[in-house]
């Protein structure tokens, strides 16, 4: 499964200093695959691959961020439209 996090920095120039030297010394979370910054140094959003989560990796930058959101997503194949025209079916029972 694929998900994409969207994280924002906590505000303070200390919080975001030791983020970026931790960042620097260990990168991103295991499974990701693309990490896009916003040009504000503030927001991120990565699109990660796995089933399960970099739980060490997720911890290491928690306490940096002030909200964070992450959906799973999954490609929009035959799979995906069988079950939403399956769904659309359930709902006019």
């Amino acid at each position: 499964m694929k998900y994409v996090s969207i994280v924002r920095l906590a505000p303070g120039v200390d919080n975001v200093a030791k983020a970026f030297e931790i960042f620097g010394k260990h990168g991103t979370t295991e499974g990701t695959e693309v990490l896009y910054a916003g040009i504000d140094g503030k927001t991120f959003v990565s699109i990660s691959d796995g089933d399960e989560p970099d739980l060490a990796g997720t911890a290491t930058y928690a306490p940096f961020f002030e909200s964070s959101t992450v959906i799973p997503v999954v490609d929009i194949d035959d799979d995906w439209t069988t079950a939403m025209i399956t769904a659309i079916a359930n709902m006019s029972e």
